[in-house]
């Protein structure tokens, strides 16, 4: 479009302005004057205000997504970690109720055990498990002191039979368990619809318990319970050994070998009971 077409329009743009202006300006000078409302100061009002409110409006909102957000990050990591504190100690405090409820729950277990028991016990601690190698042997917090004697009968929380004393001392006495190879003790299976019981011997191999000297007509069967038989005056009788596994024959020699699993938990022991 030619220069001079452009410059014709600008001026048509501001004469019109003008005569907005000047009609508005009268406008407004008549109102005054006979104290009527001014349309002319809202429109001007209007048409400055508003766009400056919504810039102003965006411009809170872009400050508080972005620029607040940084400073209350470090308040939020803060919090966070606090917070996260909290729950550590928490769990830590759960955990410790927990064990300690556990725990008052294995007390009140034993001590029922021993006032339930037929026999009169003593209670003694394992202050040492297996402390020989090879040896399978364990040393409780009970000796000459509480009455503890030579060959004294020692049986784990549950009633199953851990061994006998071996060495005492005033302070201490050494238990060789059923499963050291060294010990025996004369047993019998759990009898079938009132049949004579079938009696053998238990002895240890290092990890288990066999009961040999059965005859081949016995009928042993594995889930049998083995007890000791009271056969020989050292045990009592009719304290339980452990559970039949397997059972072999020896057709040459007409006897039958069961291996038994124990009852009591060798390598978890913390208490045990000395038969008085």
């Amino acid at each position: 479009m030619p220069r001079s077409g452009r410059n014709n329009q600008r001026g048509i743009a501001l004469l019109t302005a003008l005569l907005l202006c000047g009609a508005l300006n009268a406008i407004h000078h008549q109102r005054q004057r006979r104290s009527l409302p001014d349309p002319v100061t809202g429109v001007v009002r209007d048409a400055a205000l508003i766009p400056a409110q919504t810039v102003t409006v965006q411009i809170a909102q872009w400050w508080r997504l972005h620029v607040s957000s940084l400073f209350a990050g470090p308040q939020l990591a803060q919090r966070n970690r606090i917070l996260n504190q909290q729950v550590l100690a928490l769990s830590g405090e759960n955990k410790q109720l927990l064990e300690a409820q556990q725990e008052n729950n294995r007390l009140r277990a034993l001590l029922d055990f021993e006032q339930k028991s037929p026999r009169p016990l003593l209670a003694a601690e394992v202050t040492a498990l297996k402390p020989i190698p090879h040896s399978e042997t364990l040393t409780l917090n009970r000796g000459l002191s509480s009455g503890v004697k030579l060959r004294t009968i020692v049986i784990a929380p549950n009633g199953a039979l851990i061994g006998q004393v071996l060495d005492v001392t005033p302070r201490s006495c050494t238990v060789l368990m059923m499963t050291d190879i060294g010990s025996s003790v004369g047993a019998q299976v759990r009898a079938r619809n009132n049949a004579k019981p079938p009696i053998g011997v238990c002895q240890g191999t290092g990890d288990s318990i066999h009961l040999t000297y059965l005859k081949s007509e016995d009928d042993v069967r594995p889930g049998d319970l083995v007890t000791t038989s009271g056969l020989g005056g050292v045990f009592p009788s009719d304290i339980p050994i452990g559970t039949v596994v397997s059972v072999q024959n020896d057709a040459t020699r007409s006897i039958k070998t069961a291996v038994v699993r124990p009852n009591a938990y060798f390598d978890s022991l913390e208490e045990a009971f000395l038969i008085r």
